[in-house]
């Protein structure tokens, strides 16, 4: 699987995901369930990790169906951004590669280059396969 920019929008275009680039107010990047769309202002973004990091979350949440309302209790809200960024783990950031990258002594910096992700959300994807039970360094102190 490629790790860049134009695989990413691609792939949303084959699961039928409209990518909109346009200006918007309060985000930089959102998902729309009813009309199977994602809004990104791409202006608002400094790196392609960053645009690519907001359109595998925002397919996360068309994955896991985890979508909520403006006005949603922030329980709500960060259970749907917690299913989300899982959704993407899974789907876009295989934990088989990601462990090899790192086991050969890739950095998180290193590993987060070769995925085009921010180093936050390869941190992220780190912290939720440890979760379920996965480990990057064969030992319990492992410092990824």
């Amino acid at each position: 699987m490629p790790y860049d920019l134009d695989s990413t929008v691609a792939e949303l275009e084959r699961e039928d995901i409209v990518v909109l680039d346009c200006p918007l107010r309060a985000n930089r990047c959102l998902a729309l369930a009813n009309g199977r769309m994602v809004g990104v202002d791409s202006r608002r973004f400094g790196t392609q990790a960053e645009l690519r990091t907001a359109l595998i979350h925002e397919d996360g949440h068309f994955a896991s169906g985890a979508f909520y309302t403006a006005y949603s209790p922030y329980q709500l809200r960060a259970q749907a951004e917690h299913r989300a960024d899982k959704a993407a783990v899974l789907k876009y950031l295989p934990y088989e590669e990601l462990s090899v990258r790192l086991r050969a002594g890739d950095t998180l910096s290193e590993a987060a280059e070769y995925f085009c992700v921010t180093e936050d959300f390869l941190r992220k994807a780190c912290e939720l396969y440890r979760n379920m039970g996965k480990t990057f360094a064969g030992t319990e102190g492992e410092s990824v």
